[in-house]
């Protein structure tokens, strides 16, 4: 009897040696990770609200403020008549960072008496830029005259690969808006960043207490996502769920009927609702990527936004289509970022191609 009090005793000092060792490991773990959580509980916050309604925010201590992860504003006077509000993936996030194409639309909107509010977002598509549409207007109070959407060639495998999935829908078949990702391994899944974040706001104390169960926590679910994808996928196709850019490009490289029907959906889901909306004007913008001029993609997103516009009377809604510029005169690799594989513009070009001509339309 006392031999086996003894190891039940010894046994339970050794496991809390070793969720102590567990802790403290912990704290270096937490160290490591300090560029990829959140400084405060209320950007933190903000972040999780708003991400389990439109998959993802703009990413961690890139911006000031939280309302920042989700827009930002470009010019902005109390006294100005109309608003104009961009929406798109990285090409309209980076007016923001890219001087030429900021200064530009500044001036532009100081000009024309026209609030300019950027709302681009890494990856976004026609999904998550309904959700983000319907949530800047109902809590943020911004009610464009003026909409206009960028529509990225990779918006295809975006809506095919990331959000199909994610996906909610009310009782009646309405969208309602795309959820986050939890424990995957995806590639805007921010389930450790929001652990590693809470456990960072924590003295070290509770870090060394909450770290062992949180991260075995973490790593189980994560890794029975990981055994279900295999069981549904197989072995070799287990990272397809992860979305990376190799799984994008190929719904440009070749045909899928399935990924045009996922990504006609969510656009048509988009304009339906948009129609209904007291905007002046709406424009849908798309531009080629390097590799339509090579010919190495085969499918092109504007024929799809053509197809999907020609099925409806909708006045306010346009497409400007930068497939159909005068490249000819042009040097393609001077004008793409080199080496980038989304075929972002260069900052030039950025200004002197793409938001000179939507400027243009307006």
């Amino acid at each position: 009897m006392k031999k086996r009090i003894f190891i039940i005793i010894l046994s339970f000092l050794l496991f809390i040696f070793l969720y102590l060792i567990f802790g403290l490991w912990g704290l270096i773990e937490i160290n490591k990770y300090n560029d990829f959580v959140f400084k405060n509980k209320e950007d933190l916050n903000f972040h999780k609200n708003y991400s389990d309604k439109m998959h993802h925010l703009r990413d961690v201590n890139k911006w000031v403020g939280n309302n920042e992860y989700l827009y930002s504003k470009i010019y902005f006077n109390n006294k100005s008549s109309k608003t104009i509000l961009l929406q798109g993936d990285s090409w309209i996030e980076d007016i923001s960072k890219n001087k030429i194409s900021n200064n530009y639309l500044k001036i532009f909107g100081k000009q024309n008496n026209y609030n300019i509010i950027n709302a681009g977002i890494t990856s976004f598509a026609p999904s998550t830029i309904h959700s983000q549409y319907k949530i800047l207007k109902s809590e943020f109070s911004i009610n464009p005259d003026i909409l206009i959407i960028y529509i990225d060639q990779t918006d295809i495998g975006d809506e095919y690969c990331r959000y199909k999935r994610n996906k909610v829908y009310t009782n009646d078949g309405k969208f309602s808006h795309v959820s986050r990702e939890r424990f995957t391994r995806a590639t805007y899944d921010y389930s450790k960043s929001y652990l590693f974040s809470e456990l960072s706001l924590n003295n070290n104390f509770f870090k060394i207490l909450k770290f062992p169960y949180l991260k075995a926590n973490y790593f189980f679910k994560r890794n029975l996502n990981l055994f279900n994808q295999i069981l549904a996928k197989g072995f070799k196709n287990r990272n397809e769920s992860k979305c990376g850019f190799q799984e994008i490009m190929k719904e440009l490289i070749s045909y899928n009927k399935d990924s045009e029907k996922v990504f006609k959906k969510s656009l048509e889901e988009l304009i339906e609702f948009l129609s209904n909306e007291n905007l002046e004007k709406v424009i849908l913008v798309s531009f080629p990527h390097i590799n339509h001029h090579k010919n190495i993609y085969k499918v092109n997103v504007s024929d799809y936004i053509d197809e999907v516009l020609q099925r409806g009377n909708l006045k306010v809604i346009e497409h400007l289509n930068m497939n159909k510029l005068n490249f000819s005169n042009i040097n393609i690799e001077k004008i793409y970022r080199k080496g980038d594989l989304g075929s972002h513009l260069n900052d030039e070009f950025h200004q002197k191609l793409f938001i000179k001509n939507i400027v243009s339309k307006l």
